[in-house]
């Protein structure tokens, strides 16, 4: 009883799917659970917009390798072209991490000013009170 391969970019599939013959599933549905509706995920550029690359990923070696051959693969860098998916998925990506950055900055901001308007409020209540005890004392 093994699960379906399916490809990645689709949805898993549903329980009463997977298991038709479960006591569970033999009641129809009450309540208003099955008043739900199936949403299309159109949120995620990088899952709906599947694509193959017609480059091969590597050469076909001639002959066996050896180790230094192998090793030095791992670092060759793959041949890769791009198409509109990928620029579109990079261009995406590059926007999520610069508002990442941003707002990252701008938190930093905030916390630096806050820790700096309170060290000055303690050198500025310090200082009231050591002038008051000066014309008091």
């Amino acid at each position: 009883m093994g699960l379906p391969l399916t490809p990645t970019d689709s949805s898993a599939p549903s329980y009463d799917d997977l298991y038709p013959e479960h006591p569970v599933n033999g009641a129809p549905p009450s309540g208003s659970a099955s008043a739900y509706a199936r949403l299309p995920q159109h949120d995620d550029i990088e899952l709906s917009a599947p694509h193959t690359h017609d480059s091969p990923s590597s050469p076909a070696p001639q002959q066996q390798e050896g180790l230094v051959q192998t090793l030095a693969g791992v670092f060759r860098p793959k041949p890769h072209t791009h198409c509109e998916a990928c620029d579109l998925q990079t261009r995406h990506r590059e926007e999520r991490d610069q508002a990442k950055h941003c707002c990252a900055m701008v938190a930093v901001t905030f916390i630096m000013a806050f820790i700096c308007a309170m060290v000055l409020g303690i050198v500025v209540v310090g200082a009231q009170a050591r002038i008051k005890e000066r014309h008091h004392g």
